[in-house]
């Protein structure tokens, strides 16, 4: 029998001969896990995916050798306890960037009025419009002695949760099962209004049934542009801006409004060129400076960056008024 040996190659946990083990006979990943906003996946590679199973299947991107040493374990340190009177110094500088101030400032009233943001629109997001115009109105010249505003086949339901669209016909009386509160996004949670179905993944999140049951409202061409849509946002933070990133795609600047003042912001994003809305918004953990801050609309997202009153980490984007 062969004596094998287990590689310890992370992405790789196969076992192998070690008179087999030449060049590229292993593929791993050479970087460290990644857990981020509900995805996982590598620190080397692009690839990633909500689910965990899938997430460990993600073949490795780099390809070597087999290897069969084991990594270390830390040694845990064993803390002795402290004399009386002992006091610990390890003699290192302190990190002042993120350091949280030691007096609290007192927090502004979220009752401020709120001002427009400064805002810049990328070349990407130009070129996105232009095409999405075009092809607007290749679609209306298909559109042959129908009026106007009368509802059109393949017009979507304008209730919260359906995707039903009209087809016209018998097709339309099949019954809509929708949400009829409000989408809510609240510390890391997607859920609706009307029900207490609660998660972290926005993608299970859309795949959420109606709580209620009634009749298709099928919007009219004026309409659409007042359509609620769901988009993802994500957050970070450096030691003087927090950025909120709103994955809207073909933003149309004018008719998005940003507006802040030191403890919230308020956002309007029209996207697929004007023809859905994503509302957000935000009571924020920390002070920020809303004069200073700005919005920035690109190909496919919209970013708002906002810039903190004192250079010091936050521990979460939202705050709550209970702690």
């Amino acid at each position: 029998m062969e004596d094998l040996q287990q590689c310890y190659n992370t992405g790789c946990g196969s076992k192998f001969n070690a008179k087999e083990n030449i060049e590229d006979v292993c593929q791993y990943h050479p970087g460290a896990p990644v857990f981020h906003d509900a995805y996982k996946g590598w620190s080397c590679c692009k690839k990633r995916s909500t689910d965990f199973t899938e997430f460990l299947n993600i073949p490795g991107c780099s390809k070597g050798l087999h290897n069969p040493n084991k990594p270390e374990k830390e040694e845990k340190k064993v803390e002795k306890p402290l004399a009386v009177g002992e006091v610990i110094s390890d003699g290192a500088p302190k990190m002042m960037k993120f350091k949280a101030p030691n007096v609290a400032t007192e927090r502004p009233s979220d009752d401020i009025p709120k001002i427009k943001l400064k805002s810049k629109v990328a070349s990407s997001l130009t070129m996105a419009l232009k095409k999405h115009k075009e092809k607007e109105e290749k679609e209306k010249e298909n559109i042959n002695g129908e009026e106007s505003d009368a509802v059109r086949i393949g017009a979507p339901c304008k209730h919260g949760g359906c995707d039903a669209k009209n087809l016209g016909g018998d097709n339309n009386s099949i019954e809509c099962t929708y949400h009829p509160g409000y989408a809510v996004f609240h510390e890391g949670y997607k859920f609706w209004s009307c029900c207490n179905k609660r998660t972290s993944d926005f993608n299970e999140f859309l795949k959420q049934g109606g709580c209620e049951i009634g009749k298709h409202e099928w919007m009219k061409p004026s309409e659409v542009a007042a359509k609620k849509s769901m988009c993802r946002y994500d957050w970070h933070q450096t030691g003087s801006n927090v950025l909120i990133s709103i994955f809207a795609k073909v933003c149309d600047p004018e008719r998005c409004i940003v507006e802040a003042n030191p403890t919230s912001v308020q956002a309007t994003i029209a996207f697929n060129g004007g023809t859905d809305v994503f509302e957000l918004n935000l009571i924020l953990n920390g002070v920020i400076d809303p004069e200073q801050s700005s919005v920035e609309y690109l190909g496919t997202k919209a970013e708002i960056k906002l810039k903190k009153k004192e250079a010091f980490s936050w521990p979460k984007l939202e705050y709550l008024s209970s702690e």
